[in-house]
């Protein structure tokens, strides 16, 4: 709580959940409202009432000086499509990544709904490159550490590994040729279907053992998570 004025706003992102409320600081006479150039778009099309359209926007990366400290906006796209920012206070050594890590979760369904699973393997490098003491993911928990930050890494791409070699290590015509005597073969798109459930039961099956324990909310979320890593490894890995 403060008894100062608001003076801005910062949108981490265009999402609902995030950014809502903002109505409730309509009347604030001369706010500025700070986005990326992208969300503002979205915004503007959107037409959302309870989401104030920014008034001071910019393409990937700004500077504001305010209150003696200095806040360091940078764009990133691991979550969002029309963009998302790192919000860090190097004074305080404070970072704020939204929709990345939960501290002491699993991430939220499909790696937090990422909708660029590429770009999303590589945030928690991009986090841990900061020097930060306390990290803000916005949901749940709340406050967290680099350590939450590794050992979402660690989950991350233990997901990753595992779901790509079990994809590319399962004999495809075996297990078509499997999924023919239950199904019939008049159906490809269900008989693919088979193939990509046989990815992810085993896949679910080899990794929940090792993260149910460590995590909270694996038994919820895993299965969605290996199915976001299937469709990575399946139609957009390069290897």
């Amino acid at each position: 709580m403060t008894d100062k004025p608001i003076k801005m706003l910062i949108y981490s992102h265009s999402h609902n959940d995030h950014i809502g409320g903002s109505a409730a600081f309509k009347n604030i006479k001369e706010l500025k409202i700070v986005a990326l150039e992208g969300v503002s778009d979205f915004l503007k099309e959107m037409k959302d009432p309870n989401r104030l359209i920014p008034n001071a926007t910019f393409k990937s990366e700004k500077t504001i000086k305010l209150g003696g400290k200095t806040v360091e906006l940078t764009g990133h796209r691991y979550h969002s499509p029309e963009g998302d920012l790192f919000i860090y206070v190097p004074e305080a050594k404070f970072l704020m990544v939204v929709d990345s890590v939960t501290s002491g979760y699993a991430p939220f369904q499909g790696f937090d709904l990422s909708t660029n699973f590429h770009e999303y393997l590589k945030v928690f490098d991009e986090i841990l490159a900061y020097k930060f003491d306390t990290f803000v993911g916005g949901h749940l928990t709340d406050i967290g550490t680099r350590q939450d930050v590794e050992i979402t890494k660690e989950f991350t791409l233990d997901v990753y590994n595992t779901v790509k070699r079990i994809h590319n290590d399962m004999d495809a015509t075996a297990a078509t040729a499997e999924a023919v005597k239950a199904v019939g073969p008049d159906n490809e798109f269900l008989l693919f279907k088979v193939f990509l459930d046989k990815v992810a039961d085993e896949s679910v099956k080899e990794l929940k053992p090792r993260w149910i324990n460590r995590l909270a909310g694996v038994d919820v979320w895993l299965e969605s998570h290996v199915r976001t890593a299937i469709i990575y490894v399946r139609w957009d890995d390069k290897e």
